[in-house]
């Protein structure tokens, strides 16, 4: 749970630093950069916990990074060809956790039996922080509260997305390991 709500923490200005290296190469407003972000940060900590049973901290981390940006690169591809699809931070951030899930099931299978335990973890883990950060984000928002109460809302709003992550994704892997003869 803490290393996933600190990988979390970590992808928010893992976000920002991508998002600079994009203007700088002139691909601004790429969303795949958010997925990227987020995934590097949660993945490559996640596989430096899950080094043990991996081997490989590096594998995982490049897998959760693109796995996540595949779906916020889906809308990038929609705006460059004029498609009439609207941005969804939920729907991508969803849709990632399931490839996400794939993914990694993939790497787990290698070294545990009933990986695919995990693929579930994963997908509702990530829904779930979406849900929450952007049900936080959508009351920091309110034009009633002050902005340091906006400011404070939003931040723990970030901060909760991670926490949730965290304690599903760590069911799940307590689950996975709890099942390995």
């Amino acid at each position: 749970m803490r290393v996933t709500l600190l990988g979390w923490l970590l992808g928010v200005p893992l976000i920002a630093l991508m998002a600079s290296l994009g203007e700088a190469l002139e691909i601004e407003s790429a969303q795949f950069l958010v997925g990227a972000g987020m995934g590097l940060g949660v993945g490559w900590l996640q596989g430096r916990a899950l080094r043990p049973v991996l081997g490989d901290a590096w594998r995982w981390a490049f897998a959760t990074m693109c796995a996540l940006a595949l779906p916020f690169a889906f809308f990038d591809v929609a705006k460059l060809r004029e498609w009439d699809i609207a941005y969804s931070l939920p729907w991508a951030v969803t849709v990632g956790g399931l490839l996400v899930g794939l993914v990694q099931r993939q790497l787990l299978a290698r070294r545990l039996h009933g990986a695919t335990a995990w693929i579930p973890a994963s997908f509702v883990g990530w829904m779930s922080s979406v849900l929450v950060t952007t049900g936080v984000d959508a009351m920091s928002r309110s034009t009633s509260l002050g902005n340091g109460v906006k400011l404070a809302l939003f931040l723990g709003g970030v901060v909760l997305g991670g926490l949730v992550l965290g304690v599903v994704s760590g069911v799940g892997l307590r689950r996975l390991r709890d099942s390995v003869p």
